[in-house]
């Protein structure tokens, strides 16, 4: 399991005491978080499950992010050789200013929005928190505020590691990563339904405004939370303070000692900093549910496979179309993404789990950035009007989506729970409606929605700024330049497609051409900013383009190919969705949401 003190901050992982860095000293800084007491209210919500047995394993160690350990993966490039930005000592304030030209002209425009819907955006942050953590945590390695200078690329992938196991298993669902302590192994148990031990267990929201009518024969729609582990002893607040970590006690308790009652008791807490992935966290662990159920088997590891092969399969054959090049991805399997598999083969030997490539994490795959909205069309409570309902808002701004979170404490209302009128209606979701603009992604491009240049709970500085962040990072970690990239994987055997020339790089406002020119990124690229700028003027802001569409899709079917226990390597023949169902495949992210009674 991953804990986080909050988005954009430290990630933490409690290790097994058995670890040979068991007693290495510890490096993790935690920030301080001063919250008001909490006295949980009288109401007990409901849980899909009975309390379980209370208890907690003794003092464990635990490893900040920056820690290697063997049960880390490694962040290795794709393109080593591949040259970089030139490093200098304006090269910082030359990419701030690349990024504050990266803000959305005129936020209300319908020629920013796509047809994608915006269930993508978010599905592709899920995607990545199963594979990836601690690229975008403080440790030296990646330190970005100042005056930063570039690592040599030796130092970043001895320092660097994966806390995931960097393939598409859904550790971040279930919380049970091999060599992960005692706590952390407890509390996954607990994660775990005590009448029926195949299923997982969820929460029923709190009773507070209206309800959406899905679903329609129960209300699980809510995450485990810690208020109810400790109001049924399963856990007790002296167990939680007897932690002996700072780091790691933090996650559960304030700054004056007192339980964070809304925090969720799930796989990865980043699934809980933003509503709608926390929502999608739900949908999964139903999904699971129902799949246990369908089965009759009470057996979770058939539950377990065969939720995992389904999101395999949509990941391969629906996100990855929808989001890059169709025909690359067609390209990209036809061939058993050789791209990726060349990096596997050159790098698996540096431990048990999946290598990443930086090219992917830290640019690739950070193209979700620029789909997101600054407002949406929620539900009927946050949202158009349906059924009778009076909206109280015309629609769920940005910042709701991080506040009604555990990690937003709710918003500051006195509950345990989310409250049941922030609960997603997916149809909204999943379906362009070109009359109800809050019904779309935005445009993969080079303009991002103003709130993500002053990120809410975020501390001052290139925190609250997602482009600088990302752009620094990449100078940080020497990632190669889009041009060196490009030519790597033209010379690797794919199919020619088209390159950006300077002059469409530099296009935009005065302020974009200006960066542009004087840092010299029209021919020397940052990656990020080419991977959006690519998909822009090649893909029309609809997919990535070719660079971008290579990168991600070698990637994702990469992790897949290679991992002997996915669908693509099932025993007998790769699996198909109709094997489960003949007559009803679950082929799209709208049939999970059926076959969940959520749509």
């Amino acid at each position: 399991m991953l804990f986080c003190l909050g988005h954009g901050q430290h990630v933490v992982q409690e290790k097994d005491a058995a670890s040979k860095t068991a007693g290495a000293p510890l490096t993790a800084v935690a920030p301080d978080m001063h919250l008001k007491g909490y006295a949980a209210p009288t109401r007990e919500p409901e849980l899909e499950g009975e309390p379980a047995e209370a208890g907690m394993a003794g003092d464990a160690d635990m490893v900040s992010a920056d820690m290697p350990t063997e049960d880390v993966g490694k962040f290795c490039y794709y393109f080593p050789s591949g040259y970089a930005l030139p490093e200098s000592t304006d090269m910082p304030e030359l990419l701030d200013a690349l990024a504050d030209s990266m803000v959305e002209a005129n936020p209300v425009s319908a020629e920013q929005n796509s047809q994608i819907p915006p269930v993508f955006t978010y599905w592709g942050q899920f995607i990545d928190h199963d594979m990836t953590a601690n690229t975008d945590r403080e440790s030296d390695v990646s330190m970005i505020e100042g005056n930063i200078s570039p690592k040599t690329r030796d130092e970043v992938t001895a320092n660097l590691f994966n806390l995931r196991d960097g393939s598409l298993g859904l550790d971040s669902l279930y919380g049970d990563t091999v060599g992960q302590g005692p706590f952390a192994n407890r509390l996954s148990q607990i994660m775990r339904f005590p009448g029926n031990r195949a299923k997982m267990r969820l929460g029923l929201p709190a009773a507070v405004g209206g309800r959406v009518p899905l679903p329609a024969t129960d209300n699980a729609t809510d995450l485990l939370r810690l208020g109810f582990l400790l109001r049924n002893n399963i856990l007790t607040v002296e167990e939680l303070r007897a932690i002996p970590d700072p780091d790691l006690r933090s996650v559960f308790l304030d700054g004056d000692g007192n339980p964070i009652p809304t925090r969720a008791i799930i796989g990865d807490s980043r699934n809980d900093e933003n509503l709608i992935v926390a929502q999608l966290q739900v949908l999964f662990l139903r999904f699971h549910n129902k799949l246990a159920d369908a089965t009759q088997s009470r057996s979770f590891d058939t539950a377990r496979r065969l939720t995992r092969w389904h999101y395999q399969w949509l990941v391969l054959h629906e996100y990855l179309p929808t989001v890059c090049d169709p025909a690359i991805v067609d390209e990209v399997v036809d061939l058993a993404a050789p791209l990726y598999t060349a990096f596997y083969d050159m790098h698996n030997g540096s431990g048990p789990k999946m290598p990443m490539p930086l090219e992917f994490s830290v640019a690739g795959f950070r193209f979700g950035h620029s789909m997101v909205r600054g407002g949406y069309d929620h539900n009927r409570f946050f949202g158009q009007a349906e059924g009778g309902s009076t909206p109280l808002q015309p629609f769920a701004a940005m910042n709701d989506l991080f506040a009604f979170t555990g990690d937003g404490r709710m918003n500051g209302f006195p509950v345990e729970q989310l409250p049941q009128n922030w609960v997603v209606e997916w149809d909204r979701w999943v379906s362009i409606d070109p009359a109800n603009p809050g019904r779309s992604a935005r445009k993969i491009d080079t303009e991002l929605a103003p709130p993500l240049l002053d990120l809410v709970n975020q501390p001052a500085g290139v925190f609250k700024h997602l482009a600088r962040r990302n752009l620094r990072r990449g100078y940080r970690l020497s990632l190669p330049t889009a041009q060196s990239c490009v030519e790597s994987v033209l010379n690797s055997g794919y199919k020619q497609f088209d390159v950006l020339t300077p002059e469409q790089l530099a296009e935009g406002s005065d302020a974009r051409q200006k960066a542009v020119k004087d840092g010299g990124f029209d021919t020397n690229t940052p990656l990020w900013f080419y991977i959006l700028k690519e998909a822009e003027v090649l893909g029309n802001g609809e997919h990535l383009g070719p660079l971008g569409s290579h990168i991600v899709a070698n990637t994702l079917v990469g992790l897949v190919v290679n991992d002997i226990e996915s669908y693509w390597n099932a025993p007998g023949g790769r699996w198909q969705p109709e094997h489960f169902d003949a007559q009803h495949p679950i082929k799209s992210i709208q049939d999970v949401m059926r076959f969940c009674g959520m749509l």
